[in-house]
């Protein structure tokens, strides 16, 4: 056998996808002789997606991470977003236990782009609001055959990646090894923590995907289809967040507590089918014209059921805390005394409208469904090139949000008077008096519980309420690129690119909502005739139904359950017990001026861009060191409207606008309003080739990154309530965003060392610098804290400026730096089985000194940038010996805060740092068939967060750990 080891134009060749006399991508130990003189090696698995990962990041125009998976179907993992966790610098959030979102760089989703094939993705990320960022988990591993993330940018990427921009591609059926390919995959999936709450453990995962060239190689079709069914589910906790200062203690000092937990389970079913579809046709060297539809339908069940325990907010006149527990936090330098928390202790309810226990059950089910279009015509001359692109990306993303409270009851008699004077005997309900539980938080871990009341006894426990909050995000991007590339003879300029992009978008939010009941119990009574009586200080709702405020029957629609020792009723048919309740329709959601955001949420956003740019490619030397790179410019347009309502103040008239009740009002107006603004956008990307194994990298840009779209809403509406001198009536005004934000604007440095070994290895060494202009938070104003003419606003006469809740661009931004240290090794000097032992290992150190606002959750504090951990590293070992292949890898991140959605809205987390460790083994028959054995989140490790202090635990989630086994195969 001849030892051979490429040079740089051969391995530039691979990299390209241009067919090479010698390809060190090959099985290794199974030598094809091709001809006399070469010959090839064809390594598989791990292995190959390492090694082609390696050349592409070498030959590669920016600094950049990629992802190489070669055919079709090779990813081991569930999502891209598995395989992207582990790349230098990139890290995952999970939800479910599967990864979805990305942060890079310590930034999270919303300073990310994405694209597919070159165009900008839709996003159906939306759970409380609709968003930017890209659900990764809608994007099956097996029908991507590479991923890049493009750290520092080039005129001619798409803008919008300030952390990065993240390019998925699908395959040319063109560049297909063979005439006819086939290549599939089976999986059978079982979680070993589903029997704990009654779940459904098993699943599958399955995929087929065929290539094929006709009409002598000038005609590729690739089709692809992957399904994914399997169970997915959570048991664990999570808390209302703290809204409230009490003085527990006695002693005029305030301390804070969370207002409630829900101690819970969920369990449903993750079933996504990802379809893929591509016909490329080149009749000439010159001329190509390719056509592609990707299609991901995504629905996740999500029933959750367990204990809620609520209104720790209120005065501490109507409940009394027995055996307290305090976290003694030490105070900050000028900081409130509200930096103490009750975590444990034994809560007693004294009044009916106090704290309230609840047994609930919710249906938080999502669907989702992405699709993108593409058109793509190539003319490929010696001098010029020419590419048109035409492209449509779509997603629609709906949320059922149905929840069913169950509350105890106690029913009696009483005397009253009816409206003829005399005195009748009626039935009556409330609340159980003498409620109470005994709770102490744990950090990382299940909180202790217990309870004095059966809540699983139908005696007594009766439907108190009934819900439905439906959401349904949509995103709509309709796109056009022009790009030209004229080949250049010249000893400094290669070549000089230009172009323009075209683009709109629009994002659509609808909210209604279907309320009855009363969320702390109800209470009242049935008069002889059968009217039902409700006390005034208690608020049933009904929309325009008009249903008797009585509790209803559970009578055949639950079982009983349990977790962690506790009890629970669990509803087992919402929609039966809601047919039953109110009849077949009788509950649906309604936008309704008695819930006036439902109305105002209910709008859009326009956006629309235009884009052009100028790039020069070049390639020279400086003395012995060769330099390549390139320079541009990108100018952009963009233009943005939100659509929708807003309340008028000082009495001013507006639209008469009509709700589903048939309600009309005129304080509201519909508006369309935002601005426009143009950027600049310079950058540079420099090469230095110190050597065939050494090349150093720079890196310049000015980048920019629009707000998310939750954030541009202009809706706005007012509630009033007392102010602080506890008689005077008090006006507030609440907003959903700000459409005139300026954008995320930064200006980015980065350079990089990188040594490439002879056979494949590498260690990269890399530093960054972000100048960030200015960053969107939250903030709330209260009163006195100004004054309302210097924003333009006007309270109703009588009335005291209250509270204003929007969102604005902080005053100043500042810098984010960090490093990032990648190694990749074989073993192949090692004797014997030894000789196929590898590692590739990465490590991110990222800080920053941009601050939010941490609201009420971090009060007087500010908090990091979302996503922004300061150590993260993955590990993977991977080891063949002949036929069998294996890899374990392991990924860490540091603690940080994310924007997390809390029961009833969503609160400032600081997520607590976690190991995430995976596992999967494989042999090769020879035949085209791989056996496959897998485990996911090995050490079963949760999910958990706080609200600064480790008792002040805000989540607990477990996901338990999935195992898979099954086969792939390629023909």
């Amino acid at each position: 056998m001849k030892n051979f080891k490429p040079n740089l134009l051969m391995l530039a060749l691979t990299a390209a996808g241009i067919s090479a006399p010698t390809t060190i991508l090959a099985q290794q130990n199974n030598v094809i002789e091709q001809d006399e003189e070469t010959e090839v090696i064809e390594i598989r698995g791990i292995r190959r997606s390492i090694l082609g990962s390696i050349d592409k990041k070498r030959f590669n125009d920016t600094v950049s991470e990629v992802i190489d998976a070669g055919d079709l179907n090779s990813l081991p993992d569930v999502s891209i977003a598995d395989a992207l966790g582990r790349l230098p610098g990139v890290t995952t959030i999970r939800a479910s236990g599967q990864s979805s979102q990305l942060n890079i760089r310590g930034m999270d989703g919303d300073f990310i782009q994405t694209t597919l094939n070159g165009r900008e993705q839709a996003s159906t990320s939306g759970y409380t609001a609709g968003s930017r960022w890209i659900s990764f988990d809608q994007y099956p591993a097996e029908l991507i055959n590479q991923a890049a993330v493009y750290k520092s940018p080039k005129a001619s990427l798409v803008e919008g990646g300030v952390a990065a921009t993240v390019e998925l591609k699908t395959a040319n059926p063109l560049n297909a090894e063979k005439q006819h390919s086939f290549s599939g995959s089976a999986r059978y999936s079982w979680n070993d923590e589903a029997d704990d709450i009654d779940g459904e453990k098993s699943g599958h995962r399955l995929s087929l995907s065929y290539q094929g060239k006709f009409l002598n190689d000038t005609l590729g079709v690739a089709a692809g289809v992957a399904v994914l069914d399997q169970p997915n589910f959570f048991k664990g906790f999570d808390a209302h967040e703290p809204s409230n200062r009490q003085d527990y203690r006695q002693d005029d000092t305030r301390v804070r507590s969370l207002d409630g937990i829900q101690l819970r389970y969920a369990r449903g079913k993750d079933e996504r089918t990802g379809m893929l579809f591509t016909t490329v046709y080149q009749p000439t060297d010159n001329f190509k014209v390719a056509v592609d539809y990707f299609r991901s339908t995504f629905k996740s069940e999500d029933f959750r059921h367990g204990l809620n325990f609520e209104g720790m907010e209120k005065s501490i006149n109507l409940y009394d805390v027995a055996n307290p527990v305090y976290e003694i936090v030490p105070q900050a330098e000028g900081a409130l005394d509200d930096n103490d928390w009750l975590v444990g202790g034994t809560v007693h309810n004294m009044a009916y409208n106090g704290p309230w226990f609840e047994m609930r059950s919710e249906d938080q089910t999502t669907d989702a469904t992405t699709d993108s279009y593409g058109l793509n015509v190539e003319y490929l001359g010696d001098k010029l090139e020419v590419k048109l692109d035409i492209a449509r990306s779509e997603g629609e993303k709906t949320r059922m949000d149905m929840i069913a409270s169950m509350h105890a009851y106690e029913f009696g008699t009483d005397t009253v008077t009816d409206d003829d004077g005399n005195q009748v005997q009626v039935d009556t309900w409330q609340e159980k008096s003498d409620q109470q539980i005994t709770f102490a938080y744990q950090n990382q871990q299940m909180p202790s519980v217990a309870l004095n009341t059966d809540y699983t006894d139908l005696d007594y426990m009766r439907l108190g309420i009934f819900e439905r909050f439906p959401h349904r995000y949509t995103d709509k991007i309709d796109s056009a690129k022009l790009d030209f590339k004229l080949h250049l003879e010249s000893d400094f300029f290669t070549s000089i690119e230009f172009g323009t992009r075209l683009s709109e978008r629009r994002f659509g939010d609808k909210r209604s909502v279907f309320r009855w009941g009363t969320r702390e119990g109800q209470k009242g009574y049935q008069m002889p005739d059968g009217a039902v009586v409700s006390d005034p200080n208690t608020t049933c709702e009904f929309n325009h139904y008009g249903y008797d405020c009585t509790p209803r029957s559970l009578d055949g629609f639950t079982k009983v359950t349990e977790l962690d020792g506790i009890q629970f009723l669990e509803i087992t048919d919402m929609a039966g017990l809601a047919d039953a309740t109110f009849g077949a329709g009788g509950y649906e959601a309604q936008q309704t001026w008695n819930h006036n955001w439902t109305l105002i949420e209910s709008g859009s956003v326009e956006e629309k861009v235009s884009a052009g740019y100028v790039m020069a490619n070049f390639n020279t030397d400086l003395g012995n060191v060769g330099v390549t790179g390139n320079f541009g410019v990108r100018v952009v347009r963009t233009d943005t409207k939100t659509i929708g309502i807003q309340q008028l103040q000082g009495g001013l008239v507006g639209d008469e606008i009509t709700d589903d009740n048939g309600v009309t009002r005129n304080d509201y107006e519909n508006v369309k309003y935002g601005p426009e603004y143009t950027d600049t956008l310079p950058s540079i990307n420099l090469n230095f080739q110190i050597s065939e194994q050494e090349q150093i990298r720079f890196a310049a840009a000015k980048v920019l990154g629009r707000p998310p779209v939750y954030q541009l809403r202009g809706g706005a509406g007012s509630w009033a309530d007392t102010a602080n001198d506890g008689t005077s009536p008090r006006y507030n005004v609440w907003s959903k965003g700000n459409p005139n934000l300026d954008p995320f604007r930064a200006t980015q440095y980065d350079l990089s060392y990188e040594y490439f070994t002879e056979n494949g290895g590498a260690f990269t060494a890399a530093i960054f610098y972000k100048d960030i202009e200015s960053v969107v938070e939250s903030i709330t104003y209260n009163e006195g804290d100004i004054a309302w003419s210097e924003i333009g606003l006007e309270a109703p006469e009588g009335f005291v400026e209250g509270q204003y809740q929007t969102v604005r661009n902080t005053a100043e931004g500042g810098y984010m730096q960090g490093l990032e240290l990648a190694f990749t090794t074989i073993f192949d000097q090692l004797p014997g089985v030894f000789s196929g032992l590898g590692i590739n290992a990465n490590y991110s150190y990222t800080d920053s000194e941009i601050g939010l606002d941490g609201g009420n959750t971090f009060t007087n504090v500010q908090v990091s940038l979302p996503g922004l951990s300061e150590h993260v590293w993955s590990a993977t070992v991977f080891w063949d010996i002949d036929n069998l292949s294996t890899h374990f890898n392991a990924r860490y991140r540091d603690e940080y805060i994310y924007n997390g959605a809390t029961p009833g809205g969503a609160t400032f987390e600081l997520a607590d740092e976690y190991l995430i460790v995976d596992w999967q083994v494989s042999y090769n028959f020879n035949n085209g068939v791989d056996a496959v054995l897998q485990v996911n989140n090995l050490t079963n490790e949760s999910n958990s967060s706080t609200y600064g202090t480790p008792l002040s635990t805000g989540r607990y989630h477990s996901f338990g750990r999935q195992f898979f086994v099954g086969a792939n195969f390629n023909f």
